[in-house]
């Protein structure tokens, strides 16, 4: 899934703040990780 399928996705449940939520956490735990394993 990309990140454009992801913000398509926040968009079509924008009323539903768990699917808004969860979807902002996996984007951030996504970022975290990566930027560990790059200096890492």
């Amino acid at each position: 899934m990309t990140r454009d399928e992801l913000i398509r996705e926040v968009q079509a449940k924008r009323g539903s703040w768990p699917a808004v939520v969860f979807v902002y956490a996996l984007i951030l735990g996504t970022m975290v990780l990566t930027g560990m394993a790059i200096t890492g």
